[in-house]
């Protein structure tokens, strides 16, 4: 069975409000442990599965996924660091224009990576500097959707690129290196490598995820997963492939 769309999250805590709001009708085990859960909402079919957290992982999960079935939508959701600078609180969630994957290339001087001399992907020269672009038009629509959602949750929403990272940023004065040099709205650890994975299918992805922290705040006292959480299970459940 090939369901309408593919919820992809690193951890399952981070999924535990969506399905609250929509318990799913059954569940199974991958061969090497991974949970799928399976159900239905607003008539549309849903597999929800757990990657658990980092670009490796995400990318063996979706690759034994999609080995097997073609969803017609990848939903990359999860909670995230938002960099201060964007004027962004935690609570707030951002829709993804684009994915990088800072750690790709050739070492320069800078924080800043040059491409490397061959294409990760098959005539995509952007997966030299580990890009990834989303569709315009889906980003576009998704974010006027949840815009109208969400704000009856006083909930702000945003789009913009993020990054993905293998080391997790654990100081201020580096979180506004990366934004002075990327400019981006959140940092996570598996949007990129989902995104990669999924174009070699031919897969469509959008990714949605909540401010849980400020980038580079490593007092977790000043984080606020509950809400994080809370808020990216109303996004997923608002999400227009739903209505």
């Amino acid at each position: 069975m090939h369901p309408d769309l593919l919820i992809l999250c690193a951890t399952h805590f981070e999924t535990s409000h969506f399905l609250t709001l929509h318990p799913g009708d059954s569940k199974r085990l991958t061969r090497t442990g991974l949970t799928i859960i399976s159900g239905k909402s607003h008539h549309k079919t849903y597999d929800l599965m757990i990657t658990g957290p980092g670009v490796f992982n995400a990318s063996h999960a979706l690759t034994a996924y999609l080995e097997h079935s073609s969803p017609a939508l990848v939903l990359q959701a999860g909670i995230a660091g938002v960099f201060k600078e964007t004027g962004l609180n935690i609570g707030d969630v951002a829709i993804a224009t684009r994915e990088h994957y800072i750690h790709t290339g050739v070492q320069t001087n800078s924080i800043k990576n040059a491409p490397l001399p061959f294409d990760l992907i098959k005539a995509d020269p952007l997966s030299r500097e580990g890009v990834y672009l989303f569709e315009q038009d889906r980003v576009d629509h998704t974010h006027a959707i949840l815009s109208q959602a969400l704000a009856t949750h006083k909930i702000n929403i945003t789009k913009g690129p993020f990054i993905t990272v293998s080391s997790i940023t654990s100081s201020l004065e580096q979180a506004n290196r990366l934004y002075s040099t990327f400019f981006p709205v959140m940092e996570a650890m598996e949007g990129a490598a989902c995104a990669h994975i999924a174009k070699l299918y031919d897969i469509p992805v959008i990714e949605i995820r909540s401010a849980s922290n400020f980038v580079g705040e490593r007092d977790k006292s000043k984080w606020d997963i509950g809400l994080a959480v809370k808020h990216l299970g109303l996004a997923c459940t608002c999400h227009p492939f739903f209505k």
